[in-house]
């Protein structure tokens, strides 16, 4: 099993280049992330469980893809970081979008 390697936020934001392309409908699996995903430690992640991916993207340089799997913590979603040109796994990262995005209790904080 692997044990995984996880991205800081940093690291996360060097995978991928804008404009990201939503590839969800037709994303060329050049990996399977399940043995990967079943080898973390939800417990060490804080993640209840894993559900199903919902979107895939690729960046701009068509060298990552990102595959956002559902968790079952409120709008934080698992991100698999896939290195296309590798044909391997770079890591994964948590997205808490919640944070991300200033969202409190299902709804927009105020940034000042």
């Amino acid at each position: 099993m692997e044990k995984g390697r996880l991205l800081s936020a940093e690291d996360f934001e060097r995978c991928f280049l804008a404009p990201m392309q939503n590839v969800t409908a037709n994303a060329d699996p050049s990996v399977d992330i399940w043995p990967y995903v079943d080898g973390l430690d939800l417990d060490a992640l804080s993640l209840p469980g894993i559900n199903d991916v919902h979107y895939v993207y690729r960046d701009a340089l068509d060298r990552f893809d990102q595959v956002l799997i559902g968790t079952g913590r409120f709008n934080t979603l698992l991100a698999v970081v896939v290195d296309r040109k590798q044909r391997s796994i770079a890591g994964h990262h948590l997205l808490d979008l919640n944070d991300k995005f200033g969202v409190q209790g299902g709804q927009l904080r105020t940034l000042r």
